[in-house]
């Protein structure tokens, strides 16, 4: 892959990365008058958590239940978020030093299963949660699509998995 092949296939990641940001940060607003608050701008928000147990109108233990599965996945993905940042980065070392194609290569072919590792973590967490739903909570279709929609990305932060997603980021 020549160089300015892989900066457009990144720039394309980058971008529905930020589809994907936006998309779950957009869902995670409420409804209704929207307008300014306290603080001044857009419409009032949500936490993942909040979404989640809306959506699926959650009793308080099942609530209760899922924040205990996010916490615990949320620490576990430590690792695979230590080494997305770190492969990321050698991604740019190698670029930015003018690496041969071959280091190059390698350090998106490393940034590509960390990434793998991390979607997959963050799916088989999704599959955790709604097995602790009621059988009709499963299937309200728009929940399940909120949820999915929520949980791309929900590691990728070290502090905290249940943020309110800042529009002013992207």
């Amino acid at each position: 892959m020549k160089r300015t092949q892989l900066r457009k296939a990144l720039a394309a990641a980058a971008a529905m990365t930020m589809l994907g940001l936006l998309t779950s940060g957009l869902q995670a607003q409420r409804g209704g008058r929207g307008g300014g608050g306290a603080e001044g701008g857009g419409a009032y928000q949500f936490t993942r958590l909040e979404v989640i147990a809306n959506s699926f109108n959650l009793t308080k233990d099942q609530k209760k239940t899922v924040k205990t599965l996010l916490d615990d996945a949320h620490k576990a993905a430590a690792p695979t978020r230590e080494a997305l940042a770190s492969s990321h980065a050698a991604i740019a070392t190698a670029i930015a030093s003018n690496k041969g194609q071959a280091e190059i290569d390698a350090a998106v072919k490393q940034y590509g299963q960390q990434a793998a590792a991390m979607a997959s973590l963050e799916m088989k967490t999704l599959a955790q949660l709604l097995t602790q739903l009621e059988p009709e909570q499963r299937t309200n279709g728009a929940a399940v699509r909120t949820a999915f929609f929520l949980m791309r990305g929900i590691f990728l932060d070290d502090k905290k998995w249940d943020a309110v997603p800042d529009s002013r980021s992207y």
